[in-house]
């Protein structure tokens, strides 16, 4: 297989109709978010942004390496605080971009 860039690939609830991006089954599609959470007038865009980059990270990880972007790269790190029992969790995502315009750049057929 190779690298599938559609969103329904990475988010399978992803639909967009030319004005609005919809993103079905909350619960499946982000196992970390809660309805509440992610409410437009009182969620937490913390948690939004968690369950968003950890999804897109579990996405990358369960891909063959000759199925993942050559001109995007995902990785998470962990740091446990073991003073104070926290744990800290850094997303990194990379792009390769031209230079003008900033857009990602194409991957090779």
């Amino acid at each position: 297989m190779a690298f599938d860039k559609t969103p329904k690939t990475w988010i399978p609830g992803w639909s967009a109709d030319g004005t609005d991006i919809t993103i079905a089954a909350l619960a499946t599609e982000f196992p970390k978010l809660t309805a509440a959470e992610a409410d437009a007038s009182s969620g937490d865009i913390r948690k939004i942004l968690f369950a968003i980059c950890d999804k897109i990270n579990s996405v990358w990880t369960g891909l063959a390496s000759t199925d993942r972007p050559t001109k995007m790269k995902v990785s998470r790190s962990s740091y446990l605080n073991e003073t104070t029992g926290l744990t800290t969790q850094t997303y990194t995502f990379q792009f390769t971009t031209a230079t003008t315009g900033e857009e990602v750049d194409n991957e090779p057929v």
